[in-house]
């Protein structure tokens, strides 16, 4: 009979043999040098890194260490009642407390509101706006460079002031419905600024934005609520961006700039007849205008425009004069049009001259209808260089009857002699029901000598790939069929 002593030797050798594995992969990541083992950490989310943290004393050391902090992505099961939030909380505001003073690379935030029962007798006692308020401010303290906000609680509560005059705060993005201030700061070092559901007490913080953001490259403005009046004068600004829907009052847009290189609007009213907009950017490049049109609107004369896109809803005679100031530019290759637009040129009756240099057309319609073929016709025959083209349909909730998108066969196509057919490379056309669609995209195939490619994105059940088969083709272009939310190539 063996000892006792080597028995149990035996029995613990396979436990040791695990404890040992595992001591040895905790040992090969604890003497990674700190800048490669903080780099690997910052891909965690909080409760990963706070796991790893509990594994050995040097764990422990990088865990508080780590630059990037992501409060996001918590389990339901740890927020569904006011104690287990409170008890998160907790665990969060102590982690902050012992990492102390240490560098905060980039502090994201997303916080859903306590949403208690309709039959809820109790109200909701988890002070989380005093919790979150305190982190901003630790992370301010904590030099923090990048702040991403996206809080769904605290209507028309005060937005820190101490994040604005953060010297280290290069970029800040807040989605949040919460009051801003204008900074005391007469200097600031953002480089991006991104507000969204703020309410914007005075128009003078955009005065702030062009005097003392000296710095800033690209700002965006969703849905802020507040001013009147948006004016912009930036010298280093390259990028700018609105969204404003119907329920915001602007009145006056007026954007400035020597650098600015990409402006996008997507602005929405009642009426046109107190709104203006006035753009002066010499060097603008990409210019997208959604929503509604303004009167009378004064773009500036870009000169170096390459990419154009307009999707508006035209209700006005002057309706030409936005290609005027925008199409001046011999540059414009890259063209996007939206439905509204297209019928909008037809009606008018001209074709604005530098349409001729468009190379790439990408145009936005819900069905490819009846209606819709004679503005189609126009606007391509006014291009006679393109080299790709794009038809993205957005069908509507009740689509129209087949009859109604089906009246206009290959044939029809033919007739028209449009002469970018001969250089065409590249199309991506979605169709909806109807034949229009399917007729186009046979002419194409018949026609175009030197296309490449073309995708068909069709509805389920469709006999597109039928159709297309048996149709001629005179290229060697790839036909790639998919459908609707599926890739069936």
């Amino acid at each position: 009979m063996e000892p006792k002593s080597k028995l149990m030797a035996t029995a613990s050798r396979p436990g040791q043999a695990r404890m040992h594995a595992k001591s040895r992969r905790v040992d090969i990541f604890s003497h990674l040098p700190d800048e490669v083992a903080l780099r690997i950490l910052c891909r965690l989310s909080i409760k990963d890194l706070t796991c790893f943290g509990c594994v050995s004393k040097r764990c422990r050391q990088l865990y508080l260490l780590s630059p990037l902090l992501h409060f996001d992505e918590f389990p339901k099961a740890n927020t569904l009642t006011c104690g287990k939030r409170l008890k998160l909380l907790n665990c969060l505001d102590r982690y902050l407390v012992h990492r102390g003073d240490n560098k905060i690379m980039k502090f994201s935030v997303c916080w859903a509101r306590h949403r208690l029962p309709a039959d809820e007798a109790t109200q909701c006692f988890c002070d989380e706006y005093y919790r979150i308020m305190t982190w901003i401010h630790n992370a301010v303290r904590c030099k923090v460079q990048v702040l991403d906000l996206e809080i769904s609680m605290f209507e028309n509560m005060a937005f820190p002031s101490c994040v604005f005059p953060c010297e280290s705060l290069v970029h800040l993005s807040l989605d949040m419905k919460c009051r801003i201030e204008v900074p005391s700061t007469f200097f600031s070092n953002l480089q991006y600024l991104d507000l969204s559901k703020v309410n914007i007490v005075d128009e003078g913080f955009f005065k702030w934005i062009s005097c003392s953001c000296k710095v800033i490259k690209e700002l965006n403005l969703h849905q802020v609520y507040g001013p009147k009046n948006v004016t912009i004068e930036s010298w280093s600004l390259e990028s700018f961006s609105l969204e404003c829907h119907k329920l915001i009052d602007i009145c006056h847009l007026n954007i400035s700039g020597e650098k600015l290189e990409e402006i996008f609007i997507d602005w929405e009213f009642a009426t046109p007849n107190d709104k203006s907009l006035s753009i002066f950017a010499p060097n603008l490049e990409k210019f997208y205008w959604f929503g509604n049109f303004v009167c009378n609107p004064s773009l500036g004369n870009p000169g170096c425009l390459k990419e154009v896109g307009i999707f508006l809803d035209p209700e006005a005679d002057d309706y030409k004069y936005v290609f005027d100031d925008v199409y001046t530019s011999s540059e414009v290759n890259f063209l996007n049009l939206n439905e509204e637009t297209i019928k909008a040129l037809f009606r008018d009756g001209s074709m604005p001259a530098p349409f001729e240099n468009i190379r790439h057309l990408r145009v936005h319609i819900r069905s490819f209808i009846n209606d819709l073929v004679p503005a189609m016709v126009f606007l391509f025959s006014g291009l006679h260089n393109l080299y790709t083209l794009y038809i993205k349909s957005s069908p509507p909730l009740v689509e129209p009857e087949s009859n109604n998108a089906s009246g206009f066969v290959m044939g029809h196509w033919s007739m028209q002699n449009l002469a970018f057919i001969k250089q065409l490379k590249e199309v991506t056309i979605e169709l909806s029901h109807g034949s229009n669609g399917v007729e186009f995209a046979m002419y194409m195939l018949a026609h175009a000598q030197n296309l490449e490619k073309m995708v068909i994105i069709h509805l389920p059940k469709q006999y597109v790939r039928r159709k297309i088969k048996k149709s001629k083709n005179i290229s060697k272009a790839k036909i790639v069929f998919r459908e609707r939310n599926r890739d069936l190539v």
